[in-house]
């Protein structure tokens, strides 16, 4: 069984019934409102994270993006910015042809190629990365993909799970059974990741089997390791659930600022509603 499989293990065990409202029929009166926002944090004076959505004409279907970039002289601020631009000027096209699935699957190969490019074509950004983690919901259903260790959380009836799976050393260590959760929440490795985006000509990327029926009430929260670091899982999931999404944006933020805010941060909130009640936000490409 792979990660991705048994971090959803207790919910492939439910019965079809209570698992699915209808593969056939997703829900289809919601609107997704959306929060945005980066920070440099207190300590670091620049931001190589970088966030993006695309949000589709029918203002039902969105794509959120969050990318942590790694690099000496500003490249992975590069890196980030290109991998986000990526997704957000391939993946309408991609979808007219192909699922949503197989376009997340393009898009994540498509950045990783630009960004080993750029970081081939300048002998200062060689070896430049990031990490990448997208959300799509479409028409009903929730599709995610991750490389690197910036995650997805779904908020669901007062839980929370992480769907991401993490690209760390310490995550392998977890999975394998060599150390405990308790050991690799302060692990010295925790942060070290085992695959990025354009770190090489190849990458890995975990893209969801199976897509997740949405429901009204879900949010969903993506974030690079400088949110989560710091907020726990359970006070990411009660901020996120109980405030608007631009103000839970904010308030997440500010409290991994107030708890030392020693690396960028980055966090997007997307919540499923019944009502389109959205203030706009910045960066948002229409499609």
């Amino acid at each position: 069984m792979t990660p991705m499989k048994k971090l959803w293990s207790a919910w492939f065990d439910k019965p079809k019934a209570s698992r699915y409202r209808n593969l056939a029929e997703p829900i289809a009166d919601y609107f997704p409102e959306i929060g945005l926002l980066s920070d440099a944090g207190v300590v670091r004076s620049s931001n190589q994270d970088h966030i993006g959505c695309i949000r589709f004409a029918n203002d039902r279907n969105l794509v959120a993006v969050i990318a942590d970039g790694m690099g000496g002289h500003q490249s992975g601020e590069i890196a980030s910015r290109i991998a986000v631009e990526v997704f957000q000027k391939n993946f309408s096209g991609y979808l007219r042809n192909a699922d949503c699935r197989q376009a997340l699957l393009k898009c994540f190969a498509d950045a990783n190629a630009e960004v080993f490019r750029s970081g081939q074509a300048l002998a200062e950004n060689h070896g430049m990365g990031t990490t990448l983690v997208a959300l799509a919901v479409i028409d009903g259903l929730a599709y995610y993909g991750n490389t690197g260790d910036s995650r997805l959380y779904l908020c669901r009836s007062g839980q929370v799970r992480q769907l991401s799976q993490d690209h760390t050393v310490v995550a392998e260590l977890l999975n394998a059974g060599l150390i405990s959760a308790e050991s690799a929440a302060n692990h010295p490795d925790r942060n070290v990741i085992t695959c990025a985006i354009g770190t090489r000509q190849t990458t890995k990327a975990d893209i969801a089997d199976v897509a997740l029926p949405i429901e009204i009430g879900d949010c969903f929260v993506l974030c690079s390791d400088g949110l989560y670091d710091l907020v726990g899982d359970g006070e990411i999931a009660e901020i996120s659930a109980a405030r608007p999404a631009q103000e839970a944006c904010k308030v997440l933020v500010d409290l991994a600022n107030q708890r030392g805010g020693y690396d960028n941060i980055s966090v997007a909130v997307v919540k499923i509603t019944e009502q389109k009640t959205q203030a706009a936000n910045s960066p948002i490409t229409r499609v």
